[in-house]
């Protein structure tokens, strides 16, 4: 017999959000009222979380009305403390949605090279911040092939014009200025071959990255084995984000020396999955697993909080 669960409510709730919102509001800027910084990492956090909501309203990423998508990213951002102040890494996850939406968009379409240059364009400008989110132009070229079915040579040139539009405006304004032999200096920092050195982190941050990981983990199993309940377009758009988290996954584990760049998108694009777990999940044991969750996150909250600010 079906009985109406705790977890049904929180799922189903309209307002999941604005409770997680006020919630978020409250403890992001409890350490500093006064602190810009602060209110700057939670005016993108909150923009984010409205787009994750916008991008599951337009694709029906999950078959039934609910908000756990951008629920979750507040939860996941709101436990990790390193990542509230403003800086300009932020710009890369709002610049990883906006790429999900024209990509989206793209399914099966004859012609599709607009939605394709204008979603290589938003990964090649989160790229200026974070270089290494270049990588994510691959995961898309992978995407187009197999799940969206609109790789050919005109959106693979419109990929590469989109990639390097950026650049080469950036190169423009060098030469205005003077300082083309400069201005990409700052690429080697980020693609010098470093061995990973996960030896100067914190317990705390290693085991937070750990936590991410692993539900990021079950909620991949979980999205294999459910995606025949989905419809084909929804089962291939899932499967794009799929593609990605598993690069923003290689990422994390050979650039631990970016830890807070890459767990940023990884928190963006796995709340995605297990928003969907969460939201969909079934099972003798799933509510108390569900519960088991918030509780692990809100310990592992606790403990960053008191590690960064004691």
């Amino acid at each position: 017999m079906y009985t109406h669960s705790f977890r049904n409510t929180i799922v189903s709730s309209s307002f999941t959000l604005p409770v997680m919102a006020v919630l978020t509001l409250v403890l992001w800027v409890l350490p500093g009222m006064a602190d810009s910084t602060l209110w700057g990492g939670l005016a993108i956090t909150m923009l984010t979380a409205y787009l994750i909501m916008e991008l599951n309203n337009r694709n029906a990423l999950l078959r039934i009305r609910s908000r756990m998508m951008s629920t979750t990213f507040l939860f996941m951002m709101l436990v990790c403390p390193t990542l509230h102040c403003w800086n300009i890494d932020a710009l890369t996850v709002v610049c990883l949605i906006a790429a999900y939406f024209t990509l989206f968009a793209s399914y099966q379409k004859y012609r599709c090279e607009g939605y394709i240059f204008h979603a290589f364009l938003f990964v090649s400008l989160g790229s200026m911040a974070f270089p290494p989110m270049l990588v994510l132009a691959l995961a898309f070229y992978v995407s187009m092939l197999f799940q969206l079915r609109n790789f050919n040579w005109r959106t693979f040139m419109a990929g590469i014009f989109g990639l390097t539009l950026p650049y080469w405006a950036y190169a423009a304004y060098a030469i205005w200025n003077n300082q083309l032999n400069t201005a990409f200096l700052y690429l080697d920092e980020w693609f010098t071959p470093i061995m990973p050195d996960y030896s100067r982190f914190p317990p705390n941050q290693l085991a937070t990255a750990g936590a991410i990981m692993f539900w990021a983990l079950l909620a991949l199993i979980h999205s294999f084995r459910t995606a025949y309940n989905d419809k084909i377009r929804t089962r291939m758009l899932s499967y794009v984000i799929v593609t990605v988290e598993f690069t923003l996954a290689v990422l994390l584990a050979v650039l631990p020396h970016c830890l807070e760049s890459t767990i940023h998108l990884f928190i963006a694009n796995t709340s995605l999955l297990v928003g969907h777990y969460f939201a969909l999940g079934k099972g003798r044991f799933f509510n108390a697993w569900f519960y088991f969750t918030i509780l692990v996150f809100a310990g592992l909250g606790v403990w960053n909080y008191l590690s960064l600010y004691l």
